[in-house]
């Protein structure tokens, strides 16, 4: 992820065959991988190792973060040199996942926390995000399905389809809002789950803000308003974050 971030940033004409409004959300894509992914993964990768469950679902949530930002990569950035190395990230994601799931498959994380976890307000949290952003997504979306026609911002960044809304509305919202039920259930996997979701959001929400501030350099956009938002939900599923790890046996 280094390797290939590195070469997107400092070698923009990998993206050549990128409209202007997506090569600017690939470049900050990758910025947001080498300064808040990769980071983020070697630490909780190192403090899992050491038998912490804080660094286990924080790396998990990491790991699911990885699998959709490059299937995006894998699909919807047109062939270049770095193909193989997109698709070397998203298999060993992928197969990283399977194994934790073989691996701790059994577990019963609720007795991983204590009995003070606030299981309600956080899975009203995850619910609320995946409302918003379904609704956000709906909003370019629904529309054009009505009228027939294409979103607009498809012809923007000559694509086919949205890759994010496919993957939000086919598989990550649902998951956010199945792990918020059974968290509130206090169903077992709900406590790996629900965190899990958390740092997804989290780490989703900070690409976004990435992206959004490198589209303001390449398109002479004003986002700012847009980022401030996106900070503060940031700084709010932080906060959750927090409240249920500090509750970990």
């Amino acid at each position: 992820m280094t390797i290939s971030s590195c070469i997107g940033i400092f070698y923009p004409s990998l993206y050549l065959k990128e409209t202007t409004d997506w090569l600017s959300q690939t470049i900050g894509q990758d910025l947001s991988n080498l300064f808040v992914v990769v980071p983020a993964l070697i630490l909780s990768a190192f403090f899992a190792s050491r038998g912490s469950r804080a660094g286990i679902m924080i790396w998990i949530g990491v790991m699911i973060t990885n699998i959709y930002s490059f299937v995006i990569y894998t699909f919807a950035v047109h062939f270049n040199f770095l193909f193989h190395v997109y698709c070397a990230i998203l298999g060993l994601s992928i197969y990283s996942v399977l194994y934790f799931f073989k691996q701790y498959g059994n577990i019963d994380f609720k007795r991983w926390f204590t009995d003070k976890v606030a299981v309600k307000s956080v899975g009203i949290l995850l619910i609320v995000i995946a409302a918003l952003f379904a609704l956000l997504w709906l909003s370019d979306s629904l529309p054009a399905v009505l009228r027939n026609t294409v979103p607009e911002n498809l012809v923007k960044d000559g694509l086919l389809t949205n890759p994010v809304h496919v993957l939000d509305f086919s598989f990550y919202l649902p998951l956010m809002v199945l792990s918020a039920i059974m968290l509130m259930k206090k169903q077992s996997l709900g406590y790996l789950l629900a965190p899990m979701m958390l740092v997804f959001a989290i780490m989703t929400v900070i690409n976004i803000i990435s992206l959004m501030a490198v589209s303001m350099m390449y398109l002479a956009s004003n986002t700012w308003p847009m980022i401030g938002v996106f900070s503060i939900l940031v700084l709010v599923c932080l906060g959750f974050l927090w409240r249920m790890l500090i509750r970990l046996r």
